[in-house]
């Protein structure tokens, strides 16, 4: 009786430990982002704005590229606005913890650059957000990164 304990003890820990491992944070299913920004774009109404090139995100923001198997990154064309999208797929969750921490230094670098000259847009970096689910990153800096992020995190 008490192996049969022991044995039913240990397969409920095994079981445990194997629940816990893949609940480790990952995404319950794939994202689409393109199909994200589809929907960023459709919903909401952003400034013109450019895809940042592969090139511009491994030299200006550290990003590499090549780690990454969906990347969508735009850029505001106006000058004077603070507007910026990154929805990312990482290769691993290690990768998704480096992309979130240049997100968030990303963030900081643009309230450095705009709190004494640009009140409005400052205002926007305030407010932004920079996430992670599973492998996923999002960097949403735009006057309606609140919504956009139920939106990113309507598509897991």
């Amino acid at each position: 009786m008490k192996k049969l304990t022991e044995s039913a003890l240990l397969c409920a820990l095994a079981l445990l430990i194997v629940l816990l491992s893949a609940c480790g944070g990952t995404a319950a299913k794939d994202a689409d982002l393109s199909a994200v920004w589809a929907r960023m774009e459709k919903k909401f109404d952003l400034p013109a704005m450019s895809a940042l090139s592969e090139r511009q995100l491994e030299r200006y923001y550290g990003i590499d590229t090549a780690a990454c198997p969906q990347l969508v990154a735009m850029q505001c064309d106006d000058g004077l606005r603070v507007d910026e999208i990154w929805l990312i797929q990482a290769a691993d969750e290690e990768a998704a913890e480096k992309l979130l921490a240049l997100g968030r230094s990303r963030l900081d670098q643009l309230a450095a650059e705009t709190e004494n000259y640009l009140p409005e847009q400052y205002a926007v970096v305030q407010n932004s957000r920079a996430l992670r689910i599973g492998c996923y990153v999002a960097l949403l800096i735009s006057p309606n990164a609140a919504e956009m992020e139920e939106l990113f995190r309507g598509a897991f």
